[in-house]
């Protein structure tokens, strides 16, 4: 019987063998794992871009206009407080972003009603040009975000995005702590509570800014039929996952400097007090790259703080008029980004899809 006992028993050595064995196939089964979940994750994100593209339709069929990217003061009024002390010209890059403008038609119509953005100029169909920057709240203040602007809007986050759900009041931008920089302050302590965003409009091209939507300054605003080189060929909406600091990389790593505070961090609602339209739209100019020439893990050396930013792997999607989702090479011809970015340059588009 002990003979028997014995050989039914396992050695440390045969134990030892099984374990390792197991190690290793879940060594090789682990990036098939993280790869399949990124799938899923590029598919979500996928699906939020579509969900934009389809409200956008919707909101251009209701209002017969698409939104500008920006409900800042209008940047024709003078600079004169004195004679309009709501609304300052200088403030054009402030106030409620276009996907305010889309809450209703994304199943957020409470959400939409909390912020109660009607009055300020050009939600939902009010073009009074003489409307004031922020009728009956005044000016934002850092102890008091804007109501509902801290809510997370599922549609407006990328599963794969390593940002924050809020704007942070310090933050660790990735990279930095390899020159010794540990969580850095925001740049502007209005932003600080907003919820955070993924996705920006398409602003400009290399010929100027004309793209799907602008700033406040594009009166009247682009309708469907402005796009004249066609909606299948016109950029709406990008990722654009990423905050840019305080230091600058123009010329590769000329620059070895920690960053001492952190900038343009997206927000849906918009962006109030930083005079930052990037924080709500994107370019397609030769300066402004996908990717901003960096990966996720170096975001602190982000070239340009207006590019299109992905956690996918060697690109970003991108939303089209058409309501078509297509993902983007980051070594895209910077002539076809280019043109994908105007709606009226009338050029000839490269090999671009994937």
């Amino acid at each position: 019987m002990n003979v028997l006992g014995r050989r039914a028993a396992f050695t440390l050595v045969e134990l030892l063998v099984v374990i390792a064995i197991i190690g290793i196939l879940v060594g090789l089964l682990l990036p098939a794992v993280q790869a399949a979940r990124e799938a899923a994750r590029r598919m979500s994100c996928s699906n939020n871009l579509k969900q934009i593209g389809i409200a956008m339709h919707n909101y251009e069929s209701a209002f017969r206009t698409m939104p500008p990217a920006l409900f800042g003061s209008d940047p024709r009024l003078p600079d004169d407080m004195t004679t309009n002390p709501s609304q300052p010209r200088g403030e054009d890059d402030d106030g409620f972003g276009w996907l305010v403008a889309l809450l209703p038609f994304i199943e957020q119509e409470n959400l939409y009603n909390r912020i109660n953005p009607n009055g300020h100029y050009g939600v939902l169909g009010n073009p009074d040009i003489r409307s004031v920057y922020y009728p009956g709240i005044g000016r934002p203040t850092v102890d008091a975000p804007h109501p509902g602007g801290e809510t997370i809007v599922s549609t407006y986050r990328c599963p794969s995005s390593a940002l924050p759900d809020r704007v942070p009041a310090e933050w660790a931008v990735p990279g930095s702590e390899n020159v010794g920089a540990g969580p850095v302050p925001c740049y502007n302590p209005m932003k600080v509570g907003y919820a955070v965003c993924d996705y920006k409009t398409a602003g400009g091209s290399c010929y100027g800014d004309y793209g799907m939507m602008h700033k406040i300054r594009e009166v009247p605003r682009v309708k469907f039929k402005d796009v004249t080189d066609g909606l299948s060929n016109t950029i709406l909406s990008a990722e654009s996952s990423y905050a840019t600091t305080n230091v600058r990389w123009w010329n590769g790593d000329r620059e070895t400097v920690a960053p001492s505070v952190f900038r343009d961090m997206p927000t849906w609602i918009g962006t109030f007090g930083s005079g930052a339209d990037e924080t709500v739209r994107t370019n397609g100019r030769t300066w402004s790259p996908i990717n901003a020439r960096v990966s996720p893990n170096n975001m602190y050396k982000a070239f340009n703080d207006d590019c299109a930013f992905s956690f996918h792997t060697g690109g970003a999607q991108f939303a089209f008029g058409d309501g078509s989702v297509h993902f983007i090479s980051e070594n895209v011809e910077v002539q076809t980004y280019c043109h994908l970015h105007d709606r009226r340059d009338g050029q000839v588009l490269g090999d671009w899809g994937q």
